[in-house]
């Protein structure tokens, strides 16, 4: 066998109404592609041929959270992120979600619990809840 590698193959018709999905959400490239678990250039070969486009990010997306401590993250944690999304966060990925900029966004000061997702997947994923 030439290439040991395991692939994912064809893809089904489930997973390109997931990348339709995904595309409607502005989602970037390489995002798509990790919560896809294809390759970038996979993905950017299917959207072309769907006729769908997905942003591309002209850099790296940046690493947050490197000098937070603990569970409770701040705005500042998280170098005051102004867009809903995925970002680089520590070992992983965080999600920042309306709700969460909302909060910051009246009391800048505000914090959240930080939740780490428990998943086979890597980067492992990073959640927020805010306290009540």
């Amino acid at each position: 066998m030439a290439n040991s590698r395991k692939t994912h193959g064809r893809w089904s018709f489930k997973h390109e109404r997931h990348l339709t999905a995904i595309a409607a959400s502005l989602t970037p490239l390489e995002v798509a592609a990790t919560k896809l678990k294809r390759s970038e250039a996979s993905v950017r070969r299917k959207t072309a041929a769907m006729g769908i486009s997905l942003k591309v990010l002209n850099k790296p997306r940046p690493k947050i959270g490197m000098n937070s401590k603990g569970t409770k993250i701040a705005w500042t944690d998280v170098d005051k992120v102004e867009e809903v999304g995925e970002y680089a966060f520590r070992d992983g990925v965080i999600i920042i979600k309306r709700k969460h900029l909302d909060v910051w966004k009246r009391s800048p000061d505000a914090t959240v619990t930080l939740v780490r997702f428990v998943s086979a997947s890597t980067p492992p994923k990073y959640g927020l809840a805010t306290d009540n």
